[in-house]
């Protein structure tokens, strides 16, 4: 259940969850689209999913160092796939059949997984240090914008060691996999998703390190959003600027965009709507099923005591 907070702190939370997700696509190494990353994602967080549920597993496995074996990644069903990501069956197979040829992922009775000497190269190594990285600048976001307080005991000892990368890294991509389909579900397919959350980052980025509470009692009012044209958008996502702006023409005529000098913002009416305001509440409820772990395992206390944060008792 989501705690009672108020809605603006609800509302900044998905704002700074909706810059993660994007920054996340963007590091993931394999994959030609977000498409690709977004499946090979969800193949990689299931193969591993136990040691995301088993404290003991994910402390064992938590640093770059620690690669879990094979035989501790279970291989994952093309429908489990689908389901997880709200992307069509058959979109997903062409997509796996496709990747596993490149090598990047392995087929057998039970399903698809994606081996440990593809998981240990360097370019996947690379982004779980960039995805550290981004979580540890995300709970900083969040402190700042007045979010989460309800995760404030200092009581855990700091996490000592080498950094918990993987660790952090399985968390959060298990946070992106659950924003991603909530708002598939939401929304209604992957691309106007990503094209509405590419457009709600730009409109509001500005606001980045305000506490909620000074931008509004509420949701973000429009006037004082920044318009996003079809050319950023695109450049973002790394789709089409023709598929980006015949998306956003089609979303202004539905009302859920409003068409401004300079490009469009996402308006306030829709966020209003049922389905939206849910989706604020799923990810807030999944931000702190990615926070609360790393407060057991001493990793937000660590993050404060590195940042100068003052412990109390």
């Amino acid at each position: 259940m989501t705690p009672v907070v108020s809605l603006s702190t609800i509302a900044a939370a998905m704002r700074a969850s909706n810059a993660l997700l994007l920054d996340l696509l963007v590091e993931i190494a394999f994959g030609e689209d977000p498409l690709d990353r977004i499946i090979l994602t969800a193949v990689a967080q299931a193969n591993v999913a136990a040691l995301v549920t088993d404290p003991a597993l994910l402390r064992l496995y938590s640093t770059l160092d620690a690669l879990p074996p094979d035989e501790l990644r279970r291989p994952v069903s093309i429908s489990a796939v689908s389901a997880q990501t709200g992307v069509a069956f058959e979109t997903v197979r062409r997509r796996i059949r496709r990747l596993g040829a490149e090598g990047l992922c392995e087929f057998g009775p039970d399903g698809v997984r994606i081996p440990s000497r593809v998981i240990s190269l360097a370019e996947n190594e690379a982004t779980l240090g960039a995805t550290y990285a981004l979580t540890r600048a995300l709970y900083g976001r969040l402190k700042a914008n007045g979010c989460l307080e309800e995760l404030a005991d200092r009581t855990m000892p700091p996490f000592a060691g080498s950094p918990p990368i993987r660790a952090v890294a399985r968390l959060t991509f298990n946070h992106f996999l659950r924003t991603l389909a909530e708002l598939v579900r939401a929304i209604g397919d992957l691309t106007t998703a990503l094209i509405l959350l590419a457009t709600l980052r730009e409109n509001s980025e500005h606001t980045a390190d305000l506490p909620a509470v000074v931008i509004s009692k509420g949701l973000m009012p429009d006037e004082l959003k920044v318009p996003a044209s079809a050319t950023m958008i695109a450049a973002v996502l790394g789709l089409g600027e023709s598929t980006v702006r015949r998306r956003l023409t089609r979303l202004v005529r539905e009302g859920r965009c409003l068409k401004r000098k300079g490009g469009v913002i996402v308006a306030m009416a829709y966020v209003q709507q049922p389905e939206i305001m849910t989706l604020l509440e799923v990810n807030y409820t999944s931000l702190l099923r990615l926070f609360e772990p790393l407060q057991q395992l001493g990793v937000l206390r660590a993050w404060e005591a590195e940042n100068g944060v003052r412990s109390v008792p």
